[in-house]
């Protein structure tokens, strides 16, 4: 934990400017970030929205049941010379903004995939999520509300949500459809 602490050390000593920004990159993982996700998902896959829906807030009760079993105190809360940029209050383990960017990085991609063949368009998505994820990381850790090991923690936490909603979905659609004759149906 000692690295952790120093790394944030180090993010929290790099300027007003870059604490302002990532203030505002952090709102990206919040509500903002669920509605805009939500929107661009409604938009080109209604029943996958329905889906992203339910599992944001699935990822949200079992964030609070995960940070309560771990009960890991926030770094600002073990080490005097870390301030609490956030204004957060709680157990730091997982991070429950990397949890909702591993879980919008997943849908957004899946979403994206299943809109588009394209090769190019596909890889920018998927590069796109993983700065987005990488860029949430990394301003959990500048306001001095999560150690490495917290945002690494709940972006598995929530990708693996991700993946496991959308396969479970998958696999349900396609055993209705073969029970309802529809199998060619998309």
């Amino acid at each position: 934990m000692q690295f952790e602490a120093e790394l944030i050390s180090f993010l929290q000593g790099s300027g007003e400017g870059w604490i302002t920004f990532f203030k505002i990159v952090t709102l990206f993982a919040s509500w903002l970030g669920f509605s805009i996700a939500l929107a661009f998902i409604f938009f080109k896959d209604k029943k996958l929205s329905y889906l992203f829906f339910i599992t944001f807030f699935v990822g949200l009760a079992v964030n609070i049941a995960l940070k309560f079993i771990i009960a890991r105190p926030r770094p600002f809360d073990s080490y005097d010379n870390i301030l609490n940029l956030g204004n957060e209050k709680g157990y730091s383990m997982p991070s429950s903004h990397a949890l909702c960017a591993g879980m919008i990085s997943v849908f957004v991609c899946v979403t994206t995939f299943k809109a588009t063949k394209g090769k190019f368009t596909r890889a920018i998505s998927v590069v796109a999520m993983l700065l987005y994820y990488a860029l949430i990381a990394v301003s959990r850790m500048m306001l001095g509300v999560h150690y490495l090991t917290d945002v690494i923690t709940g972006g598995i936490v929530g990708a693996l949500l991700a993946l496991m909603a959308v396969l479970l979905y998958n696999i349900f659609i396609k055993k209705w459809r073969r029970q309802h004759g529809k199998d060619n149906e998309k």
